[in-house]
């Protein structure tokens, strides 16, 4: 029997759903930017003084060096073209540090999407433990990130999209910072 095509549109296409602070919160941002930062000096630490660490995730940098103020910049200009929120692919390439920023603290699942957070703790640890996370996902085919991520039909995304721009701002923002109390 023959896989069904993926479109975007159809039930198969998955994604990631991504809710942003308010919009045009440059301090909230600018935090966010610096802590990416952060995570990468925390990185390269972890790497150049722990080989144990750096061969446990090497699979990882195979395809493409991580870079989290590089991603983290490509999830803002994601942002800014939808303005309350983004998608992530499952199949796209920066999923993998999709992945990791989730686990270090840069987006909270609240439900079934995520919402853009500040690390509540970033350090050399946390650092570590999202990359070993995401490394024993390896399976025989490649590293599975799409394992680590809550999401849903493409379709449902645009809809969720469609109706976060259409609440009011201050709706929008209360109920996204209920999401993030009870979770």
């Amino acid at each position: 029997m023959e896989k069904p095509l993926k479109t975007k549109n159809s039930q198969n296409w998955l994604c990631a759903l991504i809710e942003g602070p308010s919009w045009g919160d440059a301090e909230f941002y600018g935090h966010w930017l610096l802590d990416a930062a952060k995570a990468n000096a925390l990185l390269k630490e972890a790497n150049k003084s722990d080989a144990e660490f750096r061969k446990a995730i090497e699979t990882l940098e195979v395809t493409q060096v991580i870079d989290f103020g590089i991603a983290a910049t490509l999830f803002l200009a994601q942002l800014a073209e939808q303005a309350y929120s983004f998608i992530v692919d499952e199949d796209a390439l920066d999923l993998a540090e999709f992945v990791l920023m989730a686990e270090m603290g840069f987006f909270t699942r609240t439900g079934d999407r995520y919402q853009m957070t500040l690390p509540p703790i970033l350090d050399i640890d946390t650092v570590k433990q999202a990359h070993l996370k995401l490394a024993r996902t390896e399976d025989d085919d490649w590293i599975q990130p799409e394992r680590l991520v809550v999401s849903m039909p493409y379709s449902i995304a645009r809809k969720y999209q469609h109706l976060l721009r259409t609440m009011s701002q201050d709706r929008r923002l209360a109920d996204r910072q209920a999401l993030l109390f009870l979770d």
